[in-house]
């Protein structure tokens, strides 16, 4: 495969990428709900001035753009300075932690059907 075959199909996959990444994000009840609570925080949810919210919703996109691209680029600085052995490990970590947030959670539930 020519280089420019490669590069035009890694263009399309990190488009498709950033694409699908935008939705499964701006659709995440948890985002949704932060937002909300954020902007009713700093008393922007009953301003009711169109050119506010005009400029609020693009900053919080440019500023959310940002953040990832300052992330996935300290991401891929990074992935090559470190022994293959700290993804593992970082990986297990991420593990036992959802695994006891899903233990509380069950507790919790379980905990509130009994009482």
């Amino acid at each position: 495969m020519t280089p420019s075959r490669r590069s035009a199909r890694s263009g399309a996959a990190i488009a498709a990428t950033t694409v699908s990444t935008f939705f499964l994000t701006i659709t995440n009840p948890a985002t949704i709900l932060s937002f909300a609570a954020i902007f009713a925080g700093l008393g922007l949810a009953g301003a009711g001035d169109r050119w506010s919210a005009a400029l609020l919703v693009p900053g919080v996109f440019a500023g959310s753009m940002l953040w990832w691209f300052f992330l996935s680029g300290l991401v891929a600085v990074l992935r090559h300075r470190l022994p293959p052995s700290f993804a593992l490990w970082v990986s297990r970590i991420s593990g036992v932690v959802l695994l006891g947030f899903g233990l509380v959670a069950i507790a919790m539930g379980i905990a509130a059907l009994v009482s």
